[in-house]
């Protein structure tokens, strides 16, 4: 983003910001357009500009953001815990996500445009919004115990991220369907209670007992 955006005041940054993330996350990358940005905004074509030198890297502005306020809410609520988290990947995965449930509730929009993430036929703007979400997840995952793992790091991180889109589409399409929060909330757990109990089975070596 251009200086001339930073040097906005936080309130109006934030009002741009807000409107680009509802505007990519209810059409995505290649069908929003400048044209549709602006009239979501309520500015000129020619003042959009001042702020930005291309519609490819206002995406990336605003994915960034998303992920960085979803992965500040997360470390935040971590930071408020009496003990550390726990050593175990899926111990993790399934605290975290409990965490995740409410911010998402909160922020519907930023899940739809996470979600508008996975749909880019760009592959390049594709590589360079997946490292941006991986830099985030590894700071909360990148430590978790690898003991017994059958796989790979990669590999289990590819596969919690096929995990963390499928239960994103959930919670978008129930938070469509006029269900109580209680409901979506449980829902969601629930999902993650499943999900994580087939990978116990799957992604951890057999630990051999001794006779």
């Amino acid at each position: 983003m251009k200086k001339t955006f930073e040097h906005l005041s936080s309130e109006r940054k934030e009002e741009i910001i807000n409107a680009c993330i509802l505007e990519f996350g209810l059409h995505g990358y290649e069908k929003t357009t400048t044209d549709s940005i602006i009239q979501r905004i309520g500015i000129s074509k020619g003042g959009l500009y001042e702020y930005i030198s291309s519609k490819r890297e206002l995406f990336v502005y605003v994915v960034t953001y998303t992920y960085t306020k979803l992965y500040d809410y997360l470390q935040r609520r971590i930071r408020k815990r009496d003990t550390a988290l726990p050593k175990d990947l899926l111990d993790r995965v399934h605290l975290v996500s409990s965490y995740a449930i409410d911010f998402y509730i909160e922020h519907p929009g930023f899940v739809s445009l996470i979600v508008r993430t996975y749909q880019i036929a760009d592959d390049d703007l594709a590589k360079e919004l997946e490292a941006v979400f991986k830099n985030r997840y590894l700071d909360i995952f990148g430590d978790a115990s690898e003991v017994n793992l059958r796989f790979g790091r990669d590999k289990i991180i590819d596969m919690l991220m096929w995990l963390l889109l499928k239960t994103r589409y959930e919670f978008l399409r129930e938070m469509k369907s006029g269900k109580g929060i209680s409901e979506i909330r449980k829902d969601y757990m629930e999902n993650w209670d499943f999900y994580i109990s087939i990978m116990r089975s799957g992604v951890y070596r057999r630990v051999r007992r001794e006779a």
